[in-house]
């Protein structure tokens, strides 16, 4: 005994000895994965290691800082869980999105035992932050269950349902399993080993593979019953001097394992598949109203992060009463990830925290020369204008969108000429970007925080393309507690296929630069066209390209009626905004591919208006009534004068009305307000009466309405013969109103 003893004693210190070396080099390789891992958020204000003991888990630093990881393992027999914190659960009653990237270590086939993405409302322990998958003693198990499925190695449970009282209960689960646990029969029992042996996993069963299932249902598990015969000996009888006469007795008992239904699996395409040293891009999306759960494997590139063309994706139902039966509309997540003799470093680096913030970003890049979206593989011509466009949304979260950071990588095959960023919420500045900085290609642009009161950023980027090719580029969005990324597609820029230069400028009246104009006024702008080696521009050939106000126009064709090189745009007045100034930026193409230079034409649009100037109040000339009807002409105190600066060509049309003539001694005066030209008398009190219309003949133009009455035209008080005086040669005064009223149009 003393021998084995000692031998015992020298093989497990050897084996420690292997165990050590095995886990620094694990430590070695996790410290080189976490160095070239991608960037994600900082994890302290969102996750917490579950309150398991002991917990393998633990936040990590990377290359992009401190708590960006979570370690789940590092060596052999691990249990390793993160929860997110009681204010960080996911919303169930909204649409969210999930986004992380996951390492499985580059231990290949001695690689065990994986990870699981977790949602649970397990409340046994501490609330769910407990949460893990239980022995017969209560302590947390490993292995094959990633610490979230149902355990079997207690052989006499005989039923699915005592299976799945053992796993994380109310749950929802997808594992990242890198073991094949394929034991069958009495070498399974009490093992923990037998899980994979599912009919669902149809090939390459010995790889590792990804699947979905509810560890705390019984609906998960199929329960394989294993009859054992034992033999003992028992005395029968004595024999010969005495001597015991035994015979062998069989007994048989049933036992039981467990294998699972895995749901919708992803199957390995390799022996090293997941565990190669790789870190792999997971999208996982829930749809509130349809209760179900997407997920989206490697639908990125690690190194570059850009988008994979036909990622492998899975829908499942889920519904909300499996997980959250009480109905609090909330549940917690995160990982659960174990080891047992095979073992792997496991980590994950979270990109989107579903709940806190909703965000996306987009890339367009149009060709403004030929009006087309550039898309992946398109050849565009050297020189042609391009517009390059990223559109930031915030659509929702318990925070906003914060400390956002543009990190734009722009394409090798453009010069840009200035660029802006613009807001949803227009009290917020605009910000210009420079050529030069744009120049360089790479370059940091702050973003304002985004929130429901400004949902949205817009940073546009003009330039020219520049023959030759450009790979596709990505730029990322990097938020304190989100981050987003979109690309541009590699795309090709070709050279004319002739060399001489095109040039435009500008001449006669448009020479300058500058031009000021009325309103509702098209305006010519001219200018001349040459080739470098003086051949001649054919008009038939050649393409006008006008941009007003940062907006492309139609394009027009030199015009059969300009003399040779010459051409004439006439800027559309619908187009221009009036009272400012507006800018016309223009350049030619011929069908050859030869652009010309821009050139630049400031229109400033006048503002004008139509103004009518009268007394707000007036008298009629005294008059001795004499029983007859009169005409009363106003005193010289009502002068009617029109004001006109909108520019010459403007017309307008003059009415007025008035009510009847009162006084609180004698009543109505029997008498109206008229409007007299030759024999045509209009009454005002009968409605509204045309009194003089005009087209505008100057910028500044004015009318003097009331300039030509007289004693028998213009307007005149009608006093009929039965009006009353006043008393004892004591003036009446009698009152009434007289509304104008303007249209900018003749009659």
């Amino acid at each position: 005994m003393k021998i084995r003893s000692i031998l015992l004693s020298v093989m497990a210190v050897g084996l420690g000895i292997v165990i050590w070396g095995w886990g620094t080099t694990a430590q070695a390789d996790l410290a080189s994965a976490l160095n070239q891992a991608p960037q994600g958020v900082n994890l302290d204000s969102y996750f917490q290691a579950g309150s398991i003991s002991p917990n393998s888990a633990k936040k990590v630093a990377t290359d992009f800082g401190e708590s960006q990881a979570v370690q789940l393992t590092d060596n052999r027999s691990q249990l390793g869980t993160i929860w997110t914190k009681d204010d960080t659960k996911m919303s169930l009653n909204s649409d969210e999105t999930a986004s992380m990237w996951m390492y499985f270590g580059d231990k290949n086939s001695s690689s065990g035992d994986g990870m699981a993405f977790v949602m649970q409302n397990d409340d046994r322990y501490d609330h769910g932050m407990g949460a893990s998958t239980r022995g017969a003693n209560g302590n947390p198990v490993a292995g094959e269950t990633l610490g979230v499925w149902g355990t079997d190695q207690d052989k006499n449970m005989s039923t699915a349902g005592e299976v799945a009282a053992t796993g994380i209960q109310n749950s929802w689960a997808l594992e990242f399993d890198t073991f094949h646990n394929g034991t069958t029969g009495e070498d399974a029992l009490g093992r923990g080993s037998s899980f994979d042996t599912d009919s669902s996993l149809t090939s390459n069963t010995t790889n590792s593979h990804i699947a979905s299932g509810f560890p705390g249902k019984a609906e998960t598990y199929n329960m394989h019953q294993v009859p054992v015969t034992t033999k003992t000996q028992v005395q029968t009888g004595t024999g010969l001097f005495g001597v015991p006469i035994y015979s062998n007795v069989s007994t048989t008992k049933d036992y039981y394992y467990a294998s699972m239904n895995h749901t919708k699996p992803i199957e390995g395409r390799s022996a090293g598949w997941l565990v190669d040293g790789s870190w792999y891009h997971v999208t996982l999306k829930w749809n509130a109203t349809d209760q179900t759960m997407t997920y989206i494997f490697d639908d990125k590139n690690p190194k570059t992060g850009q988008p994979k063309a036909n990622p492998t994706s899975k829908t499942v139902s889920v519904p909300k009463s499996s997980i959250d039966p009480d109905g609090t509309g909330q549940v917690r997540w995160g990982f659960t990830g174990s080891t047992g003799t095979n073992w792997e470093p496991n980590a994950v680096v979270f990109e989107q925290v579903p709940g806190i913030v909703n965000s996306n970003a987009t890339a367009s890049l149009k060709d403004e020369t030929t009006q087309r979206t550039v898309a992946s593989g398109d050849s565009v011509g050297g020189g042609h204008h391009m517009r390059l466009t990223y559109n930031l949304a915030y659509t929702g979260g318990s925070q906003n969108w914060k400390d956002i950071q543009a990190k734009l990588n722009l394409p090798n095959n453009m010069t840009f000429s200035g660029g802006t960023v613009t807001y949803g919420d227009s009290s917020l500045a605009k910000t210009s970007l420079s050529a030069a900085d744009l120049n360089t290609k790479t370059l940091t642009v702050p973003i304002s925080e985004m929130s429901k009161t400004n949902p949205t950023a817009t940073i546009t980027l003009d330039g020219v393309a520049a023959p030759g090719d450009s790979a596709l580029t990505m730029s990322k969005f990097v938020g304190s507690n989100a981050l987003a990324d979109a690309t541009v597609p590699a795309f090709a820029v070709t050279a004319p296929t002739k060399t001489s230069a095109l040039s435009m400028a500008l001449t006669g009246d448009s020479a300058s630069g500058e031009t000021k104009t009325m309103p509702d006024t098209d305006v010519p702008v001219t200018g001349q066209l040459k080739y470098d080696d003086n051949s001649a521009v054919d008009k038939g050939s050649m393409t006008l390209h006008p941009v007003l106000n940062g907006e492309s126009l139609p394009t027009e064709l030199l015009r059969s009626s300009d003399t040779a090189g010459s051409f004439t745009y006439d800027v559309p007045q619908a187009k221009l905004l009036s009272g400012q100034a507006n800018d016309l930026k223009l350049y030619a193409e011929d069908t050859d591919g030869r652009i010309s230079n821009e050139v630049t034409e400031t229109i400033t649009v006048k503002s004008g208006s139509l103004d009518l100037s009268v007394p707000t109040t007036a008298s009629f000339e005294p008059t001795t009534l004499n029983g007859k009807e009169q005409l009363i002409r106003p005193s010289s105190d009502l002068k009617v004068a029109v004001s006109d600066t909108r520019g010459k060509g403007n017309d307008w049309t003059l009415y007025a009305k008035s009510t009847p003539f009162m006084s609180r001694l004698r009543g109505t005066l029997p008498a109206s307000l008229v409007y007299k030209s030759g024999a045509t008398k209009d009454d005002l009190s009968a409605g509204y009466v045309k009194l003089q219309s005009a087209t505008s003949t100057s910028d500044n133009d004015v009318t003097d309405v009331s300039g030509d009455w007289t004693a028998d035209s213009g307007l005149l008080l009608d006093v009929q013969g039965d009006a009353v005086g006043g008393i004892n040669n004591a003036p009446m005064a009698y009152t009434g109103v007289i509304t104008w009223s303007f249209t900018n149009a003749p009659t």
